[in-house]
């Protein structure tokens, strides 16, 4: 009767392809952790752009905006506004300054550092950053509100109230809430205390200045602003002839330069010019 053999591996083969096993292994675990950080890496510089971009477009339509007080030219044509020889008679519950909400005749106000203001900010603000104060009317007309102060307007004058009061009786009168607001960064966000954010003082319904995030992530503003040094009637006149810091010079403000940076350090600028004259 035939014998049968019992064919098998050997223990060398055996160790070879134990060895080729584990290293495909490892090779697989390698790219898989790869993989892993890229896709971290992707969604943490997607976060950082998003971050950016809401920052931008916030900070852009505030600037675009600011001086802006519905039929009336210009602030000094508004009564009851701060500098007025008879202000408003109302009480702001934490306002940023004496008669800071109804500053009307400082529509752009930028600070290179520090906190200039006398609420306190939320979580603190982040070293070196800059605050920037914008002021203006809404650009959506409103109804009269008892405890919103508002800015009745015609073509020639405007009131600020805020008990609620009917306008005059005319033709081309509106009404618009007054918004004044800080824009500034907090080394602290809202849902999370380790990350930094993008943070605003804002007049609202009371009337109260009220702490409110934009969007987590934020790191550092910092502003520049377009001096036009050209006199009137000359060419180049209404354009920026440099960008400077806050504080730096002095003259007409009519354009402003924002730089975000983002807590990975992606930064973001965007230059917007200003609609409603230069800001002194």
């Amino acid at each position: 009767m035939a014998t049968r053999r019992c064919v098998g591996l050997a223990l060398a083969e055996l160790l070879v392809a134990l060895a080729l096993g584990t290293g495909l292994v490892l090779a697989a675990a390698s790219l898989h952790a790869r993989v892993l950080a890229l896709s971290a890496t992707t969604t943490r510089v997607a976060d950082a752009q998003d971050a950016l971009r809401i920052g931008l477009a916030v900070l852009e339509h505030d600037l675009l905006h600011a001086g802006y007080w519905g039929l009336v030219p210009d602030a000094i044509d508004v009564t009851g506004r701060a500098d007025d020889a008879t202000p408003v008679s109302v009480t702001v519950a934490g306002d940023c300054g004496v008669r800071w909400s109804i500053d009307l005749v400082r529509p752009l106000e930028a600070h290179a550092g520090g906190w200039p203001l006398a609420c306190a900010p939320t979580g603190g603000a982040a070293a070196g950053s800059a605050v920037l104060v914008l002021r203006r009317a809404s650009a959506l007309q409103a109804v009269p509100e008892a405890g919103v102060l508002q800015l009745q307007s015609g073509r020639w004058s405007g009131e600020l109230v805020a008990d609620g009061s009917a306008p005059p009786a005319g033709p081309e009168i509106e009404v618009r809430d007054l918004v004044s607001r800080a824009y500034y960064v907090s080394p602290r966000s809202t849902a999370d205390a380790r990350r930094p954010s993008l943070r605003r003082k804002t007049l609202q319904k009371g009337p109260r200045v009220v702490d409110e995030e934009i969007v987590s992530g934020i790191a550092a503003l910092h502003i520049a602003l377009g001096v036009d040094e050209d006199p009137e009637g000359e060419a180049g006149h209404g354009l920026p002839d440099r960008y400077l810091a806050p504080g730096a010079g002095t003259g007409a403000v009519v354009a402003v330069r924002i730089r975000l940076r983002a807590e990975d350090g992606l930064e973001a600028t965007r230059t917007v010019r200003l609609r409603n004259g230069a800001a002194p």
